[in-house]
């Protein structure tokens, strides 16, 4: 048994764990409701530069405007988005709260928003109908990182939460470890919100490169994976999202051009969506993604973002956002290729699968306050099911959780800590050491022998079975035949030799990766239909069915540790 006396304590009142997007608006708006409460934010990379919006964003989305949209119709696009699979209290409240984030972002220098000529926001569409997308600029993380150390927040950068730990059915804190140093580091908290991020790193990209994908590479899951062993309670793991991207750069676009009038084109140079749906490129993401698909199996392909007809200003405005705040690597990949972006078609690429709470509806169940099912825990920003919510839940739901978990603080116990809980987790942490201690430093050679399992080796096995045995289209034979492999996965896993501290935590990773395969294996077996499009088409069960509307998949640990999955009601306004 590990002795519990080596092991480093930390005790604050509210844990946030990633600092990414959600996590800094979550723990400034915690400071500003009490600046006596204690708040400390982790993160695997760090607060100032982690997370998906590294660098920014050239668009605030999805915000209501006052003047331009207004909240009903913000629900009924999100409704149309979703297919009525969503909460419709999460998503009015995120509508009605969304400006106010907007206005704090103005005021604290995080981000400008540029104006037209008559002094109004510009704000573009995306969504089938209404516009909720506001041109955004600035380098938001750093900005916000300072004001958390301004309020007095504390940080830990380059620490890993690996477990949730729990007493008579509250969480009381997490299990923390250093990627650098090895240290071992108990939490106790008397609040903690989960703001992880999606699963970014699942399908392979075009590239086969490993961490070439659309969303942050070092999201990988983990915060599904604790909140599911806390007894959380997950949501719609078969909408597996796909999202068109520039061939050959793994960043944004179809945002970007799209909602600035960009149409999609095919090899014939016909614009094609509206063969497959009334509303074009403002047609839901999904049916989109499998508009694309089919062009390509007709021999149409490749695809194209068509910017020429655009006026000379908005191509300006989209390559400024692009090439600034976005991704500036963007702009040497055209030069390289010698692309003018106004002046020729853009080839694009599917990329996915991906799981996701922003960009897709994957997550944490989580109501209006971000309150998951488990009692003081709470989920914002990609972790939490909030309905293709993007950056703008992130921000609005990591404040709004912060905000009632400090109102609440004053009625919540002292935090109980199981130490044989605390014992178990160090010893899976440990599990790949081959029995070294957890805090000194790895020894040399690596501790397996040179027979051991590669991590990168081990992860692109896991990753090149999504696309032919979990993606669309479906079969409950391919699905099954993956949830046969997921034994020898993890045995694959257990046999990975590690180097350094950074190994052990792609360990930890990697054995996310797995159980969301298995997650969205399972829940994509029980949902006997097709819907949303390419996130979900089962070739068994190719027609939509109407007795699944407005019915979550959910997944939950039953009591005796095994999955539990389940058809549930999704709540009523």
């Amino acid at each position: 048994m590990h002795d519990a006396t080596t092991l480093q304590s930390v005790d604050t009142d509210l844990l946030i764990i990633g600092g990414g997007t959600a996590g800094p608006m979550a723990a400034i708006k915690a400071k500003l409701r009490d600046p006596a409460c204690d708040v400390l934010v982790v993160d695997k990379a760090t607060v100032r530069r982690g997370g998906s919006i590294c660098r920014g964003m050239d668009a605030y989305n999805n915000v209501v405007v006052p003047g331009v949209a207004d909240v009903d119709s913000y629900v009924e696009s999100i409704r149309a988005m979703s297919d009525g699979i969503f909460d419709e209290k999460v998503n009015r409240v995120l509508g009605e709260r969304s400006f106010e984030v907007l206005r704090d972002l103005e005021e604290w220098g995080a981000a400008t928003f540029p104006r037209d000529a008559a002094g109004g926001y510009i704000v573009e569409q995306l969504h089938p109908f209404g516009r909720f997308l506001a041109e955004m600029r600035g380098d938001i993380k750093p900005v916000m990182a300072k004001k958390c150390r301004e309020l007095g927040v504390r940080t830990m950068d380059r620490t890993m939460a690996t477990r949730l730990l729990t007493h008579e059915g509250r969480v009381t804190g997490a299990v923390l470890l250093g990627v650098r140093t090895g240290e071992v580091t108990v939490c106790r908290a008397k609040a903690v919100i989960m703001c992880t991020g999606s699963q970014g790193r699942f399908g392979l990209p075009e590239t086969g490169y490993l961490f070439g994908t659309f969303d942050c590479p070092y999201n990988a899951g983990e915060g599904w994976s604790m909140i599911y062993e806390a007894g959380g309670d997950l949501v719609n793991f078969e909408f597996l999202d796909h999202t068109a991207l520039i061939r050959d750069f793994e960043g944004p676009g179809h945002s970007t051009f799209t909602r600035h009038g960009a149409y999609l084109i095919n090899a014939l140079g016909e614009r094609f969506l509206f063969r497959y749906h009334e509303l074009g490129e403002h047609a839901p993401s999904g049916l989109r993604a499998k508009a694309m698909q089919a062009e390509i199996g007709l021999g149409h392909g490749p695809l194209y973002y068509d910017l020429r007809h655009l006026s000379d200003e908005t191509k300006t405005i989209i390559k400024d956002g692009l090439f600034s705040c976005e991704r500036p690597t963007e702009k040497a990949f055209f030069e390289l290729k010698g692309i003018d972006i106004g002046l020729q078609p853009v080839e694009l690429v599917l990329a996915g699968p991906h799981l996701c709470g922003g960009h897709g509806l994957t997550g944490a169940l989580v109501d209006e306050w971000g309150r998951t099912t488990v009692p003081n825990l709470y989920a914002a920003g990609d972790v939490a099911s909030t309905g293709l919510g993007f950056v703008g839940a992130a921000w609005v739901f990591g404040g709004l959780a912060a905000e009632h978990a400090v109102e609440r603080m004053a009625d919540i116990p002292a935090p109980v800590v199981d130490m044989a809980d605390v014992h178990a987790e160090v010893a899976r942490i440990r599990a790949p050491l081959g029995g070294n201690p957890v805090n000194p430093p790895l020894p040399q050679p690596p501790l397996h022998n040179d027979e051991g399992n590669d991590p990168r080796e081990v992860e692109y096995k896991l990753r090149r079975h999504i696309k032919p045995l979990l993606d669309s289209p479906k079969h409950a034979s391919r699905l099954r035949d993956l949830l046969g492999k997921m034994a020898a996965f993890r045995a694959d896993i257990d046999r990975i030799r590690v180097t350094d501290w950074h190994d052990v935590m792609k360990v930890l990773e990697i054995r996310s990766i797995a159980d969301c395969m298995e997650f969205s294996a399972r829940a994509s077996l029980l949902r006997e239909e097709s819907r949303w499009g390419m996130p979900h088409t089962r070739l068994d069960f190719p027609e939509r069915d109407p007795a699944w509307n407005g019915s979550y998949v959910v997944l939950r640990r039953g009591a005796d540790g095994g999955m539990v999955v389940t058809r549930q009601p999704v709540r009523s306004a």
